[in-house]
């Protein structure tokens, strides 16, 4: 393999690394929602401590309903197959 075949390579394999955290990620805070809602936290979630002090439902719940919804959106506009590519 020649010295560009290799740096193309490694970009390739860094860009599916970065494709499937997001994938990952977006999954999981969809999965997330499940959990939110069989346990109510809109109203019972309690307010981050240690490295999570300062969080607070209402910002947790943004990330996990708006954010991922916004994300499923754009990968329902034809992103998914983008990505399912490189998976």
């Amino acid at each position: 393999m020649s010295a560009t075949e290799s740096r193309d390579s490694n970009f390739i394999t860094r860009a599916r690394n970065a494709n499937k955290a997001i994938w990952d990620g977006i999954n999981d805070l969809v999965e997330l929602q499940r959990q939110w809602n069989a346990l109510d936290y809109g109203s019972t979630l309690t307010a981050g401590v240690g490295e999570n002090d300062g969080l607070n439902s209402t910002e947790v719940g943004a990330v996990v309903f708006d954010t991922a919804n916004a994300m499923v959106a754009v990968l329902g506009a034809g992103h998914a197959t983008n990505m399912a590519k490189l998976l």
